[in-house]
């Protein structure tokens, strides 16, 4: 009993571990910077293009009113007009702070499962909420967004 119960964890073990790193294997698609004055209330919109293809990624970062928090809105979008195109899959996005010097702070993983992105359909969202690194007498943070995928 013992054995097909530890045989049974490391096939588990074993299933997880491809599953991440496939996950890692990902291409980058996008990689955004913001940087992100502490004192600033508004939004801050960002556009970019994932590689590869004709998707793009619009957002908005904004500091939440508690003054520690940050909510980052993600739009993805993909019109075309070619008679052919491929589904873009975005397999998963990373949202970090990090501070002036470039140390990360807080870290959020969305992961979409994989969704594709179908050429002129709906457009996907996501959001998340970071904490901002202390102001230690900085003006500024950073804010990094960065999607990972593949077209099909």
């Amino acid at each position: 009993m013992k054995r097909s119960s530890t045989l049974a964890v490391l096939i588990a073990f074993g299933f997880l571990s491809s599953i991440v790193f496939a996950q890692e294997q990902a291409p980058l698609q996008a990689d955004v910077r913001l940087r992100v004055d502490y004192n600033n209330r508004r939004l801050i919109s960002f556009r970019a293009d994932l590689e590869g293809g004709g998707a793009t990624l619009h957002g908005t970062v904004r500091n939440l009113p508690e003054g520690e928090t940050v909510l980052v809105q993600l739009e993805f979008d993909y019109r075309t007009r070619a008679d052919i195109a491929l589904d873009e899959l975005i397999s998963h996005i990373v949202v970090a702070t990090t501070d002036r010097a470039g140390n990360e702070f807080s870290k959020v993983t969305i992961d979409p499962d994989t969704v594709p992105l179908n050429p002129n359909r709906v457009p996907l969202y996501y959001s998340g909420t970071v904490y901002r690194p202390p102001p230690a007498g900085r003006r500024f943070f950073v804010v990094r967004i960065q999607v990972f995928g593949n077209y099909e």
